[in-house]
């Protein structure tokens, strides 16, 4: 009975470990951060002393010739620590053997780690460790190894027990690789959308205007009535077609991830006064915070990038003389305004003819970081763009 009572004690504690487990996979925002954590409740749960994990280099479920990369580490001793775990990330050991040949398919013992047994130093009394595969939907991605001092082997049950950890964890890391990719997907398709944007651009509206004053040099040069009257007029194209290259050179400029959102803006301002009047109101200290200290990188990137496609469409449509931004913080908001005095916002079947004036891109990135944007008409003519996002501290 004492037996039975142990036995069902263990397996309840092993149950509680898969379900805290699973929560800090659920949790953490990379699969290193949350492996890392995984292993060191698993290390204390079952009393160990160190383990690390080592995960593909390649596709989903190639376990074949794939390279492995050292992904996270706990409690490892000084020998294997050494020169930022040097020992661990070098290519080549039992384990790894094992796990290209396709035999990992399970939890096993090893009796000697080639790795530690190559390791000079301190070894804190390891010798050998069990490998556990991190099993995927589709094979192996990965090895976690742990270890305690001596020569004690884990038992059937145990091993069992880490299989299932080992599941867990390889689901969870192909869980993340596949959100890499998506995102990488996302930023390609993005920057493709950016170039045909630019092209577009191009096309409608500095090469027809290059075109024009080329017309009209033409003509300036082959009539001769009217001559300085036709140069005017061309000089006057190049001149406008100069600052629509301005304007697309600010909506592509790339984003500084070091700068804070107030001076992103200031920059911005600065860039775009030479072609009507700019004021930056409320930049810093706004509210009860400041702005630049309670937005996260991607949060301030995607405020720019509304500064940006606002003063852009701007310049290109709202005929305006004036162009205020307008930054805040209160209430747990960051708030960016864009405002002008022009023409006012386009009527739904402009914006349907335009392709939202990009809109539709900037509500899709501030959603990204739980924010909103809202096109409004001014009090006294023009637009404002408004654009909020939650405080990430």
């Amino acid at each position: 009975m004492e037996g039975a009572t142990t036995a069902l004690r263990e397996r309840l504690e092993q149950l509680a470990t898969l379900n805290a487990i699973g929560e800090v996979l659920n949790q953490e925002p990379t699969f290193a951060t949350a492996a890392e954590r995984a292993l060191a409740r698993l290390i204390e749960s079952l009393g160990l002393q160190a383990g690390w994990l080592f995960v593909t280099r390649v596709a989903h479920g190639d376990t074949k010739g794939g390279a492995l990369a050292l992904s996270s580490c706990h409690g490892i001793p000084p020998a294997l620590a050494s020169d930022d775990a040097a020992p661990l990330r070098e290519e080549g050991c039992d384990c790894q053997w094992l796990f290209r040949a396709g035999r990992l398919d399970a939890g096993v013992n090893i009796v000697r780690c080639s790795r530690l047994e190559a390791a000079t130093g301190d070894k804190a009394g390891l010798e050998v460790h069990a490998s556990i595969p991190l099993l995927g939907k589709r094979g192996p991605v990965g090895i976690m190894n742990l270890a305690a001092p001596g020569r004690e082997r884990f038992d059937e049950p145990t091993l069992a027990f880490l299989t299932a950890v080992g599941r867990q964890l390889g689901i969870a890391f192909e869980r993340s690789r596949l959100l890499d990719e998506r995102t990488r997907e996302t930023r390609y398709s993005a920057a493709l959308e950016e170039r045909q944007r630019l092209a577009v651009e191009m096309h409608d509206g500095v090469a027809q205007l290059l075109f024009a004053a080329e017309l009209a040099l033409h003509s300036a040069l082959t009539d001769g009535a009217d001559t300085r009257e036709r140069v005017s007029n061309a000089a006057g194209l190049v001149a406008d077609a100069l600052e629509r290259l301005r304007a697309l050179v600010e909506v592509l400029r790339p984003f500084d991830p070091d700068a804070p959102l107030d001076t992103l803006v200031r920059r911005l301002a600065e860039r775009v006064g030479s072609a009507l009047e700019v004021a930056v109101e409320g930049a810093a200290g706004a509210g009860d915070a400041d702005v630049g200290a309670v937005l996260d990188g991607a949060a301030t990137q995607a405020l720019y990038r509304v500064a940006q496609e606002a003063t852009h469409n701007v310049l290109k449509h709202a005929r305006a003389g004036r162009l205020w931004f307008r930054l805040g913080a209160d209430g747990g908001v960051v708030t960016l305004s864009v405002l002008d005095d022009g023409v006012g916002p386009p009527d739904e079947a402009t914006l349907a003819a335009s392709g939202g004036l990009g809109l539709a891109s900037l509500r899709h990135r501030l959603a990204a970081v739980g924010g909103s944007l809202r096109l409004s008409a001014r009090p006294g003519g023009g637009t404002v763009v408004e654009a909020r996002v939650p405080w990430r501290v």
